[in-house]
């Protein structure tokens, strides 16, 4: 007996040792001439230098594409070689060694044809406002000139007819995915997993984009592209500090528009569904929405919450941005219908807000967070005048406007 347990002992040693060897993975690269090269630059280098030798590669397929017809165009072969002169001369001395030693990661954000916005629709039996909401959804994208798609979980796939016309209609913008009735948190999930964009858009079944201006899409491009710590912005409602204000808040923000970007927004600790706006890589790292809180048909309520303490939690910033002209369908929300009210809003709520105050219902913490967006606003903003300051209000019985 003694022998045998030593002699498992040993072969799980020998094991766990040739697993440095084999295991796949991120290991160190293993050919010297990529180890001496990739461990001389930081991390930003590296990251600009796989983004530009990818670039040169790319570029270069798609010249001999162009050249190869069946029609040759030499505008665009002109237009593709100026940017790949402009990349090599980026990536200099460098460009052959990142060829090769930083090519083991692609940047998919990065590929031709990536839509910038993916905008989620979790749809369930609302067959008057399907190509209403599609409709206003591509004119929305097309009037401010950024490339889109409309990933849809349709989770009643007996209308699968119905958005097939949609389909057709649009070729490549509507891009559907038929479910039976998983609902919110598993449906919005289920819809990021095939989304392209860089930044995704949960978006709601009763909801008709503004009809007349676009600026939310291109304001919202720039905030992602100004605050790098920016993940989720949402443009429902809102809360400054949440265990200090009696409701939510919605509307302008009291601040005068951002310096960086020109427009008007706030840090917020919380933001509700929907539109709610997030990067596509942070949703990625946070493990999307919390489906551990909900079974397959119920709704996503706290979800929004939950996902914004997470993002915080991991050293994400969240905000909000007022959507002026957004409109509704014309008829009840799905939740708030005599069927569906109790199982949502009464047994449903009761559960998710019960976990989520498990997880994050520490007051001190509570405090700390709305301190942080505090401080955030009053270093990041300016007020027109010091009373339409949003701190110490019976609105927001919190904090100041004084900066420290």
């Amino acid at each position: 007996m003694l022998k045998s347990a030593g002699c498992d002992i040993v072969a799980a040693l020998a094991l766990t040792l040739l697993a440095r060897y084999v295991a796949a993975g991120p290991d160190p690269n293993p050919l010297v001439i990529c180890s001496s090269f990739v461990h001389k630059l930081i991390r930003k280098e590296r990251a600009d230098l796989r983004t530009e030798a990818q670039a040169v590669q790319a570029l270069l397929s798609q010249i001999e594409l162009a050249r190869l017809g069946p029609t040759s165009n030499a505008s665009e072969i002109a237009e593709l070689t100026s940017w790949l002169t402009a990349n090599q001369s980026k990536a200099g001395a460098h460009l052959d060694a990142a060829s090769l030693c930083l090519t083991n990661r692609l940047s998919p954000s990065a590929f031709n044809g990536r839509p910038t916005f993916s905008i989620l629709l979790e749809y369930f039996k609302r067959p008057w406002g399907i190509h209403r909401m599609a409709t206003s959804l591509r004119d929305a994208c097309a009037r401010a000139g950024l490339p889109c798609e409309l990933v849809v979980n349709v989770d009643n796939p007996h209308e699968a007819g119905a958005w097939a016309e949609v389909v057709q209609q649009y070729r490549g913008f509507v891009v559907p995915v038929f479910s039976a009735n998983v609902h919110e948190a598993r449906g919005y999930n289920r819809a990021a997993g095939l989304a392209r964009g860089n930044y995704l858009i949960i978006w709601q079944d009763d909801q008709l984009a503004p009809s007349q201006s676009s600026t939310w899409l291109t304001e919202l491009l720039a905030l992602f592209h100004a605050w790098p710590r920016l993940a989720i912005v949402g443009m429902n409602t809102y809360r400054l500090c949440k265990d200090r204000e009696p409701t939510n808040r919605f509307l302008t923000t009291s601040w005068n528009p951002d310096p960086r970007t020109g427009v008007r927004w706030s840090f917020v600790q919380l933001v509700d569904f929907a539109p709610l706006a997030i990067r596509a890589s942070a949703f990625s790292e946070l493990g999307g929405l919390e489906e551990g809180f909900s079974r397959p048909g119920d709704c996503g309520i706290w979800g929004d919450w939950e996902l914004c303490s997470r993002a915080w939690l991991a050293g994400w910033q969240v905000g909000y941005l007022y959507l002026e002209g957004r409109d509704g369908d014309g008829h009840e929300g799905g939740t708030h219908t005599s069927s569906n009210a109790e199982r949502c809003w009464g047994r449903q709520q009761h559960v998710a807000a019960s976990g989520f105050g498990k997880r994050f219902g520490q007051g001190s913490y509570q405090l700390e967070l709305c301190e942080r967006v505090r401080q955030l606003n009053v270093a990041s903003f300016d007020l027109a005048r010091p009373e339409d300051c949003p701190y110490g209000t019976e609105a927001t019985k919190f904090g100041n406007c004084t900066r420290y």
